[in-house]
Formats: structure tokens, C-alpha cells, sequence
């Protein structure tokens, strides 16, 4: 997407990741609405460029939402970016902390996409951008209900990219790790902390902001879906398999299965010798004579059960 002239909201732009990526988009030429509680914080983001519109709003407010989105229409860019954490165990979590999380990081979320969507279909063009979390790889015990909002944020991206994909609006999930931020002081204190960085180890904010620049100019290119922050991040997603299940049934006479699916046809090779070479289950070798069928069955059941030995211990071949 070429960004120059663009119409973009970000939230949760008065610190951090939000505030970082609300400065490069306007840099680019976009014109960029920051929303945030933050309004002093607000005005000095806006001070230091001018395609920047300091934009007040709670997202957890309803009101407050549907003023953003109708100030800044025609929407073409949305950085779902505001969220709160908590820490803590699940027992000793007040229930209104536990609405909170929700409403701000998953139902807020939610409702900005439902109110930009419908303008960005009609002109087949537009991105829709948000900030999860590596959290929403692997839960990690203290941060059990935020981790519970970025699961849903992830489930929510990959469903909407589905959805329309092919109707010319583009999805991204950023999933960044640990991030220099005020993040972690308000997840321990609930309030803002006296100096940005309170976290003292992690990447720059700006790590965050290049990627999810990356992925508006990149929309064509594989690989910008989904981007975690550090990459090596993503290695703590729940691994798919590489491989179709093996069929647990014995092939058909005559075919071999290397996995679910139509069965392919059976290899076989002379070895010049009277004697012929075949693959059996498994993806296993075995050799035979041609009207010994004894001979053949032996030699098929060991080759059968030299494969599955294999495949018990990994083999993949």
C-alpha cells in the first residue's frame, strides 16, 4: 500500500509501539489520527508532526469509539494497537479486572474493525493491522486471562483474513515479544510510569513500529501476515505438523498410501537378477521373486514391519 495521503487510526498512541508507529506512518505522508486516554501525551505527539491529529478516546467507551472512527472516515489504515494487562493468579483476579482485559484488548478490537470494514469493502482497499502478542503462542502462568485476550486476538485475525482476503482488505497480526515499554509497569501498578522504559529488557518499540510498517508496504509479498517480534518469537508457536498422518491401514494389493489421501501407485524395479524390488507401507523396500508368492508375502510383511518400527521412532522418510 503506498501510504502517502492515507487516512490511518492508531490506538493506544500515546506511549510505546502505538506512539513509535503513529510517527513513522505520519513520516510517510499518512495522515494519522492517535487515539489514546493520554490527552497531554496526545498533544505533544502532535506537536512533533504535523499529519498527526491528537485524538482523546477510551476504546473501552463506546461513544468514544464510534467518534474516532467517524472523525477520521474514510478509514484506510486501523493499528489495533491499546491494550491493558494484568498479573497475578486467576483466584485472586478481581471480575472487573478480567471485563476490562476483555472489553479493551479483544471487544474493543472487535468493534473498531466491525465500524471501518464495511467503507474499506465497498472501495476494495484497505489494511487492518493488530498488535497481539507472543502470548497468544504459549499461556504463561500470573498472566493467564491477558494471555486468554491475545489467543483471541490471533483467532480473530486469522478468521477476518479468511473472511476478506479476496475482497481486496488486507489482515495482519504483529505479535511482539518483550518491548522496552510502560507495558509492564502498568500491568504491576495500573498506572502510568514516571519514565518511558520502564521495562528493562526486550526490543526497542521501534522494532514493532518497522514491522507493522513493513506489512502495509508489503501486502503482496509472503511472509507479512503474521510477523512476531522477534522473529525467533514465532518459534513458540504451536508447531503444525510437516507431515500428513500416516494411514494406519495396510494398503490396498496393488497400491502403497504414504499418508490420508488416494493411494498411489506401486513402485517397482527389476534388479536384473530374476528378481524384482517393491515399496511397501511405510515407504519400506523389499525385494521378491516373480510366481513365488510365499516368498513375496514374507518379504512384504517384514518390509511392513521394518517401516513401522521406523515411523515409531520418528522416521519420516
Amino acid at each position: 500500500m503506498e501510504l502517502d495521503g492515507t487516512r490511518v487510526i492508531v490506538t493506544g498512541a500515546s506511549t510505546g509501539i502505538g506512539r513509535v508507529t503513529a510517527l513513522r506512518l505520519a513520516r510517510q505522508g499518512a495522515r494519522v489520527w492517535a487515539a489514546a486516554r493520554d490527552e497531554r501525551r496526545l498533544e505533544e505527539l502532535a506537536a512533533e508532526h504535523s499529519g498527526i491529529v491528537a485524538a482523546p478516546a477510551d476504546v473501552s467507551n463506546d461513544a468514544d469509539r464510534a467518534a474516532l472512527v467517524k472523525q477520521c472516515e474514510p478509514v484506510d489504515v486501523l493499528v489495533n494497537n491499546a491494550g491493558v494487562g494484568w498479573q497475578g493468579v486467576v483466584e485472586t483476579m478481581p471480575p472487573e479486572k478480567v471485563r476490562q482485559l476483555f472489553e479493551v484488548n479483544v471487544l474493543a478490537l472487535i468493534d473498531l474493525t466491525q465500524r471501518v470494514l464495511p467503507g474499506m469493502l465497498e472501495r476494495r482497499r484497505g489494511h487492518i493491522v493488530n498488535v497481539g502478542s507472543i502470548a497468544g503462542y504459549v499461556a504463561s502462568p500470573s498472566e493467564t486471562v491477558y494471555c486468554a485476550t491475545k489467543f483471541a486476538v490471533q483467532g480473530f485475525t486469522d478468521g477476518l483474513r479468511r473472511e476478506v482476503g479476496r475482497r481486496g482488505v488486507q489482515v495482519t497480526l504483529i505479535a511482539p515479544g518483550p518491548i522496552k515499554t510502560e507495558f509492564m509497569a502498568r500491568i504491576r501498578t495500573g498506572e502510568p510510569a514516571a519514565e518511558p522504559g520502564a521495562l528493562d529488557y526486550g526490543l526497542s518499540p521501534d522494532a514493532v513500529a518497522k514491522a507493522i510498517m513493513r506489512a502495509l508496504t508489503r501486502e503482496r509479498v509472503p511472509g507479512y501476515r503474521t510477523i512476531t517480534v522477534p522473529r525467533i518469537g514465532g518459534f513458540s508457536a504451536p508447531d503444525v505438523p510437516r507431515h500428513r498422518p500416516r494411514d494406519p491401514q495396510p494398503s490396498a494389493q496393488g497400491t502403497r498410501r504414504r499418508g490420508v489421501g488416494a493411494p498411489m501407485p506401486v513402485r517397482r524395479r527389476h534388479d536384473n537378477k530374476g528378481a524384482y524390488y517393491q515399496w511397501g507401507d511405510h515407504g519400506r523396500k523389499y525385494r521378491y521373486t516373480p510366481g513365488d508368492k510365499d516368498s513375496r508375502e514374507r518379504a512384504k510383511r517384514g518390509a511392513t514391519r521394518q517401516g513401522q518400527a521406523a515411523h515409531a521412532h520418528g522416521y519420516r522418510g
